[in-house]
């Protein structure tokens, strides 16, 4: 990993998925407040009608953003993916342009 849009592209994938990983972990743990006992869904229902009045509702932003987040790094992965097969490809180019005056010569290289 020596070209520099592979790394950048690796460190934008392991940034994506953090992200999505740590809004999974909230979401998780926001369903098991809210799954808990009557009181505390009670206290959730009241959070959440004071909620509604300035802002929408936290389960539907924090559900929202865990999936965008996921498509982020979804999208991203596949780009390192792509990223990492062009420079394959490059190199190999590279390799086999290098060969190719040897094999002229009819020199192997092992």
């Amino acid at each position: 990993m020596t070209d520099a849009p592979l790394r950048r592209s690796w460190v934008i994938s392991a940034a994506s998925l953090a992200l999505w990983a740590v809004s999974v972990l909230s979401l998780v743990g926001y369903m098991a407040v809210i799954g808990r006992a009557g009181v505390q869904r009670q206290a959730a229902d009241q959070l959440s009608r004071r909620a509604l009045e300035t802002n929408p509702e936290p389960l539907i932003v924090l559900l929202g953003s865990t999936l965008a987040l996921g498509a982020c790094a979804v999208l991203s992965l596949l780009y390192y993916t792509y990223a990492q097969w062009r420079h394959v490809k490059r190199r190999r180019r590279r390799l086999e342009s290098e060969s190719e005056p040897d094999a002229d010569l009819g020199v192997e290289r092992t």
